[in-house]
């Protein structure tokens, strides 16, 4: 396949990627384009802003959630130690300092397990949605530059058939 072959087929998967991204979103109309682009930057908005609300809940809990990693982490070593092992003394005072700031905020570990699981999955499913919003984003931003340019491509081109019509009479 030659260079300019390839990249015709590229340019003809694009267009039929924005064919099938407006049929399915039944978008035919400039305005309709504009209302749907609307939406979506909406849509974009809210779900940032929930992400920064999951993000400053998952920051005032942070000291908790490596407490609690380093506490299951540091398990072994803790073993380790008590068993008379040396060096595994930094790793057993880190491991303490987890459990006695686990112990002070008296919450269980298995609330805290279940709802830093939650936050984190809830972030990840927030951040799916925002690449998916900004994909189709995106591509209306493609399909109004390529309709752009295909306009004006079909502005020459009948420009230049008027011009032969003419010059054949």
């Amino acid at each position: 396949m030659t260079p300019h072959l390839r990249q015709e087929v590229m340019k003809f998967e694009q267009y039929r990627t924005q064919f099938a991204f407006l049929r399915e979103n039944n978008i035919s109309t400039t305005d309709e384009m504009t209302a749907y682009q609307s939406r979506t930057e909406e849509t974009l908005a809210n779900l940032m802003k929930q992400r920064t609300i999951l993000n400053v809940r998952k920051k005032k809990r942070q000291a908790l959630y490596n407490a609690l990693a380093d506490v299951e982490a540091l398990a072994p070593a803790k073993v380790c130690y008590e068993k008379g092992l040396s060096g595994m003394e930094e790793e057993f005072a880190r491991y303490m300092q987890a459990v006695r700031l686990l112990e002070q905020r008296g919450v269980p570990s298995e609330h805290l397990t279940q709802e830093k699981t939650e936050v984190y999955n809830q972030l990840a499913d927030l951040n799916r949605q925002i690449r998916a919003e900004r994909k189709k984003l995106a591509l209306c931003r493609e399909i109004q530059t390529a309709s752009k340019q295909m306009e004006e491509d079909i502005r020459k081109t009948e420009t230049r058939g008027k011009v032969q019509w003419y010059e054949v009479r």
